[in-house]
């Protein structure tokens, strides 16, 4: 059966919004200030067009998945996703890795629905935060409701059948914790339509309640150093501990966050995931090797978010706040160099239908976080030449506007 909430081993949560844990509200009120800036005019409108469209849409849930060659789950509410590059043998059994290749039947199953109702109730959020529009806070209510409080629809807080192999029972999937990345912009999202009055104290308190299930899921699943040794230490180890991170916050375990026995210490992780010359030597194994090596930085560069915001002392921020950034500081450059010309093929296999643009996404909080004007100036260079990611332009301003006190009518270009 599925994994499913009971009340007794849950504690009572307050209804108080302690978030956004990943943006920083302070960036984001400097943004929406700044609406006359024609650049933030542009993406703002861009914004409530996605919006706008999000509004008209619908959306499929858990239960609307077929289950008939899914002989494992008996509970129409837990997420089934299948592993990606597994392929069917003569058998039938799913036994055939194409490292890279992506089969199709993923697409019949829920991880696509999560990612489409994961960015719609982040774009829908922020468009509320930006405009006060209630439309958009209640459709966004609607589908956190949908997929994780109301019984009908909801998902189990479970990852028992994700990313499972057909026909082989015994195959470790516990990978599968990585298809839930999208939870962090979704807990996010929370924060940016707290005030709306379609977002009531109950449901908040409720998804406390369905996320510490989650979390404690986790803990039955995964030790602190899942997937972290000095024979396997890759990307989702990293996402791993920046779903704990989150869960934690959300959910009022902020004691754990610097627990050994609950989020391995990030010096150790780093120390076996990056070189002192940049190399991520258990990314290098993938095939799509660009892809992998961004998207662990980018692992890294949420991490850092979070632990940034905390207050009080923070174990990782600690570590992460030095002269190399607690080793991940030659990797990051790696792609500097590669986005100026440099030739970086000794690091990661260049792929053809890989969107330079996506490195917005590492260098542009790298830029804030660790105050790097070569960063900055590296973004800035992507954005002006077509490249657009409302996740970055509407939620981390110009460095200048943060470091150098420059006046906030300082033109983004």
């Amino acid at each position: 059966m599925g994994c499913m909430r009971t009340t007794e081993d849950i504690p009572d949560f307050t209804a108080s919004d302690t978030g956004p844990y990943m943006l920083n509200m302070t960036y984001l009120d400097l943004l929406k200030s700044k609406k006359d800036d024609p650049f933030i005019s542009e993406e703002i409108s861009r914004l409530i067009l996605i919006a706008e469209d999000l509004l008209l849409q619908n959306y499929e849930y858990v239960t609307d998945t077929d289950r008939t060659n899914i002989p494992l789950s008996v509970d129409k509410n837990d997420y089934v996703s299948l592993a990606r590059y597994l392929w069917p043998d003569s058998t039938g059994a799913y036994t055939i890795e194409r490292s890279g290749v992506t089969n199709p039947e993923i697409y019949q199953y829920d991880r696509p629905k999560l990612d489409r109702i994961s960015t719609a109730i982040f774009y829908l959020s922020l468009a509320y935060f930006y405009t006060n529009h209630e439309d958009y806070a209640r459709k966004a209510t609607v589908l956190i409701s949908n997929w994780f409080l109301n019984e009908e629809t909801r998902m189990n807080p479970n990852l028992n059948y994700a990313q499972i192999a057909l026909g082989v029972d015994d195959r470790d999937n516990s990978q599968g914790i990585i298809d839930t990345i999208d939870f962090i912009k979704v807990i996010d999202s929370i924060s940016l339509i707290y005030d709306s009055h379609y977002w009531t104290n109950s449901k908040h308190v409720e998804l406390k309640a369905w996320f510490y299930s989650f979390s404690k899921w986790i803990d039955s699943k995964y030790s602190s150093s899942s997937f972290c040794d000095e024979n396997w230490c890759n990307n989702v180890s990293t996402w791993l501990d920046a779903q704990k991170t989150i869960y934690f916050l959300f959910t009022e375990q902020e004691d754990r966050l610097d627990s050994r026995s609950s989020i391995q210490p990030i010096e150790d992780k780093i120390s076996l995931q990056f070189t002192a010359d940049g190399h991520q030597p258990f990314e290098d194994r993938f095939r799509s090797q660009q892809h992998y090596f961004y998207y662990n930085l980018s692992g890294y560069m949420t991490i850092a978010l979070m632990r940034k915001q905390r207050p009080d002392f923070d174990r990782d921020w600690k570590i992460l706040n030095s002269p190399d950034f607690g080793g991940i500081k030659p990797s990051l450059d790696v792609i500097v160099n590669h986005l100026n010309g440099v030739d970086t093929s000794d690091h990661f296999n260049q792929t053809s239908d890989f969107d330079n643009c996506r490195y917005l996404e590492i260098l542009k909080p790298a830029a804030i976080l660790f105050e790097q004007t070569e960063y900055e100036d590296v973004s800035r260079q992507l954005l002006y030449h077509g490249c657009s990611n409302l996740n970055i332009s509407l939620t981390l301003p110009p460095l200048k506007w943060l470091v150098f006190e420059e006046p906030v009518n300082t033109p983004l270009f």
